[in-house]
Protein backbone atom coordinates (compact mmCIF):
# COMPACT_ATOMS: atom_id res chain seq x y z
CA UNK A 1 0.00 0.00 0.00
CA UNK A 2 2.97 2.19 0.71
CA UNK A 3 4.37 1.66 -2.26
CA UNK A 4 1.23 2.36 -4.26
CA UNK A 5 1.10 5.95 -2.38
CA UNK A 6 4.43 6.93 -3.11
CA UNK A 7 3.88 5.92 -6.57
CA UNK A 8 0.95 8.04 -6.77
CA UNK A 9 2.53 11.20 -5.50
CA UNK A 10 6.09 10.21 -7.53
CA UNK A 11 3.33 10.91 -10.38
CA UNK A 12 1.22 13.95 -9.35
CA UNK A 13 4.38 15.32 -9.20
CA UNK A 14 5.86 14.67 -12.32
CA UNK A 15 2.93 15.88 -14.13
CA UNK A 16 3.25 18.86 -12.24
CA UNK A 17 6.65 19.79 -13.69
CA UNK A 18 5.17 19.03 -17.15
CA UNK A 19 5.63 22.24 -19.60
CA UNK A 20 1.89 23.92 -19.99
CA UNK A 21 1.82 25.43 -23.35
CA UNK A 22 1.21 29.38 -22.67
CA UNK A 23 1.50 30.65 -25.89
CA UNK A 24 -0.74 33.81 -26.41
CA UNK A 25 -4.12 33.14 -28.42
CA UNK A 26 -3.96 34.52 -31.97
CA UNK A 27 -4.62 38.33 -31.55
CA UNK A 28 -8.57 39.34 -32.21
CA UNK A 29 -9.17 41.44 -35.35
CA UNK A 30 -9.89 44.59 -34.31
CA UNK A 31 -11.84 45.26 -37.13
CA UNK A 32 -15.83 44.03 -37.15
CA UNK A 33 -16.19 43.59 -40.61
CA UNK A 34 -17.06 40.36 -42.27
CA UNK A 35 -17.56 41.66 -45.96
CA UNK A 36 -17.43 44.83 -47.96
CA UNK A 37 -19.23 45.58 -51.29
CA UNK A 38 -19.55 48.32 -53.86
CA UNK A 39 -16.91 50.63 -53.11
CA UNK A 40 -16.53 54.11 -55.59
CA UNK A 41 -14.78 56.65 -55.38
CA UNK A 42 -14.57 60.09 -57.10
CA UNK A 43 -13.98 63.80 -56.71
CA UNK A 44 -16.85 66.22 -57.80
CA UNK A 45 -15.40 69.14 -59.59
CA UNK A 46 -18.96 70.54 -60.83
CA UNK A 47 -18.60 74.38 -61.48
CA UNK A 48 -20.40 76.70 -59.46
CA UNK A 49 -20.20 79.66 -57.26
CA UNK A 50 -18.29 78.68 -54.34
CA UNK A 51 -17.76 74.81 -55.48
CA UNK A 52 -14.61 73.15 -54.61
CA UNK A 53 -13.23 69.73 -55.66
CA UNK A 54 -14.69 67.53 -52.94
CA UNK A 55 -13.40 64.05 -52.83
CA UNK A 56 -16.48 61.32 -52.24
CA UNK A 57 -16.44 57.57 -51.37
CA UNK A 58 -19.24 55.21 -50.33
CA UNK A 59 -20.03 51.60 -50.00
CA UNK A 60 -21.21 48.57 -47.87
CA UNK A 61 -19.39 46.28 -45.16
CA UNK A 62 -21.37 43.62 -43.16
CA UNK A 63 -21.17 44.53 -39.54
CA UNK A 64 -21.87 41.69 -36.57
CA UNK A 65 -24.82 43.48 -35.30
CA UNK A 66 -27.05 46.60 -36.25
CA UNK A 67 -26.48 49.69 -34.45
CA UNK A 68 -22.46 50.10 -35.49
CA UNK A 69 -21.56 53.72 -35.97
CA UNK A 70 -18.77 53.72 -39.25
CA UNK A 71 -16.88 56.73 -40.32
CA UNK A 72 -14.13 57.34 -42.82
CA UNK A 73 -10.77 58.76 -41.28
CA UNK A 74 -8.44 60.37 -43.72
CA UNK A 75 -5.04 59.11 -43.33
CA UNK A 76 -1.51 59.75 -45.48
CA UNK A 77 -1.27 59.92 -48.78
CA UNK A 78 1.70 58.11 -50.31
CA UNK A 79 4.34 60.38 -52.65
CA UNK A 80 3.90 59.09 -56.60
CA UNK A 81 1.50 61.56 -58.95
CA UNK A 82 -0.91 61.23 -58.49
CA UNK A 83 -1.23 60.12 -55.27
CA UNK A 84 -2.58 56.76 -53.44
CA UNK A 85 -4.86 58.04 -50.11
CA UNK A 86 -5.15 55.58 -47.20
CA UNK A 87 -8.15 56.28 -45.19
CA UNK A 88 -9.76 54.13 -41.97
CA UNK A 89 -12.47 52.88 -41.61
CA UNK A 90 -13.44 53.39 -38.08
CA UNK A 91 -16.71 51.39 -36.37
CA UNK A 92 -18.21 51.79 -32.94
CA UNK A 93 -20.23 49.27 -31.22
CA UNK A 94 -23.66 49.87 -29.95
CA UNK A 95 -24.56 50.04 -26.36
CA UNK A 96 -26.62 47.80 -24.59
CA UNK A 97 -28.29 44.37 -26.01
CA UNK A 98 -28.57 44.20 -29.73
CA UNK A 99 -29.68 41.23 -31.93
CA UNK A 100 -26.35 39.55 -33.14
CA UNK A 101 -27.51 39.48 -36.97
CA UNK A 102 -25.22 39.86 -40.11
CA UNK A 103 -26.15 43.75 -41.03
CA UNK A 104 -25.27 45.42 -44.51
CA UNK A 105 -24.09 48.97 -43.61
CA UNK A 106 -23.79 51.88 -45.40
CA UNK A 107 -20.30 54.02 -45.64
CA UNK A 108 -19.73 57.53 -47.15
CA UNK A 109 -16.77 60.07 -47.26
CA UNK A 110 -17.26 63.38 -48.15
CA UNK A 111 -14.52 66.48 -48.10
CA UNK A 112 -12.38 68.65 -49.88
CA UNK A 113 -10.16 66.70 -52.40
CA UNK A 114 -6.46 67.81 -50.93
CA UNK A 115 -5.39 66.39 -54.75
CA UNK A 116 -6.36 67.51 -57.89
CA UNK A 117 -6.16 63.25 -58.86
CA UNK A 118 -5.85 60.46 -57.31
CA UNK A 119 -4.17 56.77 -58.46
CA UNK A 120 -6.15 54.90 -56.05
CA UNK A 121 -7.83 54.57 -52.42
CA UNK A 122 -7.03 52.69 -50.00
CA UNK A 123 -9.44 51.54 -47.35
CA UNK A 124 -8.00 49.97 -44.18
CA UNK A 125 -9.72 47.91 -40.95
CA UNK A 126 -8.17 46.87 -38.10
CA UNK A 127 -4.37 47.36 -39.38
CA UNK A 128 -5.10 45.48 -42.93
CA UNK A 129 -6.50 46.83 -46.01
CA UNK A 130 -10.13 46.21 -46.37
CA UNK A 131 -10.66 47.68 -50.04
CA UNK A 132 -8.46 49.34 -52.41
CA UNK A 133 -10.65 51.22 -55.24
CA UNK A 134 -8.27 51.93 -58.37
CA UNK A 135 -10.25 54.49 -60.23
CA UNK A 136 -11.04 57.06 -58.84
CA UNK A 137 -13.44 59.11 -61.44
CA UNK A 138 -14.08 62.61 -61.82
CA UNK A 139 -17.12 64.31 -62.25
CA UNK A 140 -17.27 67.55 -63.76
Amino acid sequence: MRIASLALIGAALATGCAPVDTAPAPPASDCPVSDSRNWHAWIDRMPGPGAKPTLNISGEVDLPTPGYSVSLKAGPADRAMPPGQRFALEATAPDGMVAQVITPTEVRYRAPAAYPRYREIIIGCGGSALVTIPDVMIAE
